[in-house]
C-alpha cells in the first residue's frame, strides 16, 4: 500500500479510537479532515476508501462520513483481523450471481449509456492502477474498485430494483472476498489478479460495443474463473467441497 496512504489511515484510525474526531457517530467533512491532517483531498480520499471497503466507516452522499460500528473501540480491533465470510454463505451468494450476472450483464450491453461506460472506464482504470502496484495490503481498494464496476453494469440495465437487489449481494460477498485477497491472493499471485483485469476489460469491451452474446459470455467466463479461484483459496477440503457442490452445470 502507498505508504503516505498507510500513514494516513493509521492517523484517522487513531483519532477515531481516541474519540477525538467523532461527533454523534460522524467525523468531519473531508474538507475539515484534510486540513486537520494536513494532506490533500484526493489522498484523503483514498485512505476514506480503504476505511470504507473494511466496512469500518460509511461515507454517505451529501450526508458525511459515519462510523460503521457503534462502539469506535472495534475500529482498531477490525483494522487488525479482517475475519473469512464463511464460505457457505459465500458460495451461496455465487450461485445467485450465476444466476443475475450473465444476463444482466448482456441487458447491460444492450442499454447502456455514455455516463454508464465514463464510470466503467474508471474502476478499469483504477484497478488497472492498483494491479501495478502488486500489493496485498491494496485488496480493500481493489474490492471497492471491483464492486463499484459490478454495481455500474447492473445501473447500466435501467432496472434499479435488479440493481438494488444486486448491491446487496455484492456488499455480502466483497468482505469475503477481501479477507481472502488480503490473506493469499494478491501477495501470491498477482498473475491472478491480473486476468481479472482482463476479464473486467473483456467485459467492459463488449458493453461499449453493444455485443449481446459476447457480453453474456464474458461474464459466464468471469464469474467461472472467480468460483474457481474462491475454491482454490477456501484451503478447507470441507468447504472447498461443498463450494464446488453448488456450481451446478445447469448455471453455466
Amino acid at each position: 500500500m502507498n505508504k503516505k496512504r498507510q500513514e494516513l489511515i493509521k492517523k484517522i484510525s487513531d483519532l477515531i479510537s481516541d474519540g477525538e474526531i467523532i461527533s454523534e457517530g460522524k467525523l468531519p467533512t473531508e474538507r475539515e479532515l484534510a486540513a486537520m491532517l494536513g494532506t490533500s483531498r484526493p489522498l484523503l480520499r483514498e485512505a476514506l476508501i480503504a476505511l470504507e471497503a473494511l466496512g469500518l466507516i460509511d461515507i454517505r452522499d451529501r450526508q458525511g462520513i459515519f462510523l460503521a460500528e457503534d462502539d469506535s473501540g472495534e475500529l482498531r480491533k477490525a483494522l487488525g483481523q479482517v475475519h473469512i465470510w464463511p464460505m457457505e454463505i459465500l458460495s451461496q451468494v455465487m450461485e445467485i450471481r450465476q444466476l443475475l450476472d450473465p444476463p444482466a450483464t448482456a441487458l447491460a450491453a444492450l442499454r447502456r449509456k455514455d455516463r454508464d461506460l465514463a464510470k466503467m472506464d474508471e474502476c478499469i482504470s483504477m484497478l488497472e492502477k492498483i494491479h501495478k502496484d502488486e500489493d496485498p495490503l491494496e485488496a480493500p481498494l481493489g474490492a471497492y474498485w471491483n464492486t463499484v464496476l459490478h454495481a455500474t453494469i447492473f445501473k447500466s440495465t435501467g432496472n434499479t430494483l435488479l440493481a438494488r437487489i444486486y448491491e446487496s449481494l455484492l456488499e455480502m460477498s466483497e468482505k469475503g472476498i477481501t479477507a481472502m485477497r488480503m490473506d493469499v491472493l494478491d501477495s501470491a499471485a498477482p498473475d491472478r489478479t491480473g486476468r481479472i483485469l482482463e476479464q473486467h476489460r473483456k467485459l467492459v469491451a463488449a458493453i461499449r460495443d453493444r455485443d449481446v452474446e459476447r457480453a453474456r459470455d464474458a461474464s459466464r467466463v468471469h464469474l467461472r474463473f472467480t468460483i474457481d479461484t474462491l475454491v482454490e483459496l477456501s484451503r478447507v477440503t470441507p468447504l472447498s467441497n461443498f463450494f464446488a457442490s453448488r456450481m451446478d452445470p445447469v448455471l453455466e
